[in-house]
Formats: C-alpha cells, structure tokens, sequence
C-alpha cells in the first residue's frame, strides 16, 4: 500500500469547490486511493457531472454532493452540519474560491466583499463546522486552498490577494489550536493553474499583471492536486507545488525588495507600450 492510501484511503473527505478544477482533480486522485468523497460547490449541474465522472473512473467509489454556497453560513451549519451527523469525515479541503482581477481604482466595492465572502469566509464556515467533528473522532486535517498570492501581492490583485493573505493568517493560527487536538492544518500555495476559474479570470488581467505573469508557467491541476495530497500526507504545514513555485515563495521573504523591482520593471514596460491604467471609475 503507498503512503497515500494509508493516509487517505477509507477515509470520508469533504471538498469544497470539488465540482471542477483543483478541487475535481482532487476528488479523482482520493477516489482511486479508496477514499469516499463529498463534493460541495453551487451548481447542482456541475456537481452531478463530477459525481459521474468520479463513478465511472472508480465505479464503486462513495460519492457524495451538496450543492450550497460556502460563504452561505446558516446554509453551511444546516447542510453539512445534517451531513457529517449521518457521514463523519476526517478531512477537510477548502478548496472554494473566485477571482476578479482588475485595478483598484476601477473596481467596484461589491467585488471586495464578493471575494472575502467565499475565499475567506468561506473556509471559516466550513471549517467552524467540521473542526468539532474531527476532534470528537480524534483527530484529522484540514488543507485551505490559498495562492502564490497568500504570500506576495502584485498589481490588479488587490481584492483577491487580500482574501488570500487573511486565508494564510487563519491557517496559520488555526494550526496552533488544532494540533493539541491531533488535527493538522496545511495551506496549499498554488501558482497559475490550469482550470475553468483561471480562463475565466483571464479576460479580466490589466496589461501589466499579463506582463507580471506571462512568463510564468502555469500547472495542471492534475500536478497541484498531486503536491497537495503528497503534502497531506507528509503533514505539511505550507504546501508550495513546482520549483519555480518555491523558489518565487523564497525570494519573495527573503530578497522582497528584488521582487518588488522585477514586477515593477514589467508593468513599467507595459504601461510604456500602451496598456497605462485607466483613470477611476465615475458613475
């Protein structure tokens, strides 16, 4: 048996977010592990076509969904609360999360909020729910999906990366809390990857966050899934997939002024070469 299946299989993993994306990816690779799995994500649809999808690659895989909005908290003690009563689970992934890149002084207030409500928030309800039970089984873990963001900032990026900063900020104290109570706490530090909330969030990026970042190379959620699970397993605190990942994270605490300078440097060019910002947003 791999590491992996002794720490993941026969266990019940809760995974918000799990209907596409880094958080299906996820689903796939616990399913094959022997795991039994609940979906959690907004769109009913889409929820059924990743429970299809998960049955069909394990055909007796323990599947299960609920269609609710995360950063919904009656809605979250009410549906999951009811759901781990009938079905305990010893994991937890707060994987949930939108982005709405754009210029702060473009952007509407409502978009803040929008962000915090389900990338921050959203983990705090889930978590809230499920920390009492996997106390009372003795112990578990909980993995809170952040970004390269929970730890850098970078132009356009002003509402997303500050739900991302406050998402590190929780894990890390919650790890304090949680250990004595045997359960463990990581937070995934993703680069760009590969999934339909990211081509969605192209058609938003200024020119000069493209120019920040298009030298970047981006990962398959497949790899991000893969370096989560492998982190889990290995009880990791901070779980940062690829090297030029780690090596971003490093240089960023440990040569910060550089950093600043290189993003600087390519917004500059950007704005030279005909993608100034815009001015504020009237009306």
């Amino acid at each position: 048996m791999s590491d992996l299946a002794a720490y993941f299989g026969q266990h019940h993993v809760l995974i918000t977010g799990g209907s596409s994306g880094i958080g299906l990816a996820v689903a796939k690779q616990l399913v094959g592990l022997g795991a039994e799995v609940t979906l959690i994500a907004r769109r009913e649809k889409l929820l059924e076509e990743a429970k299809d999808e998960l049955v069909k690659l394990k055909p007796n895989a323990l599947v299960h969904t609920l269609a609710l909005d995360v950063a919904n908290e009656a809605e979250v003690n009410r549906v999951v609360g009811a759901h781990l009563e009938k079905r305990p689970a010893k994991m937890v992934i707060n994987n949930a999360g939108i982005a709405l890149p754009g210029r702060f002084l473009e952007m509407e207030a409502r978009h803040y909020r929008e962000q915090m409500d389900v990338n921050y928030f959203g983990a705090v309800h889930l978590t809230r729910v499920a920390a009492p039970h996997l106390i009372k089984q003795g112990g578990g873990h909980i993995a809170n999906v952040g970004s390269l963001l929970s730890v850098m900032g970078i132009y356009g990026y002003t509402a997303y990366a500050a739900t991302k900063f406050a998402l590190f900020g929780f894990s890390e104290c919650l790890r304090a809390e949680l250990k004595p109570h045997g359960v463990e706490v990581s937070i995934l530090l993703p680069p760009d990857t590969d999934t339909p909330q990211h081509a969605a969030e192209l058609a938003h990026l200024p020119a000069e966050t493209k120019a920040i970042s298009g030298n970047v190379k981006m990962m398959s959620a497949e790899s991000v899934a893969d370096a989560l699970l492998r982190g889990m397993a290995n009880k990791q605190f901070e779980i940062v997939p690829g090297m030029e990942s780690r090596f971003t994270v490093l240089a960023n605490r440990w040569m910060p002024g550089v950093v600043r300078w290189f993003c600087d440097s390519a917004q500059g060019k950007a704005q030279k070469s005909g993608g100034a910002a815009a001015g504020p947003a009237h009306g």
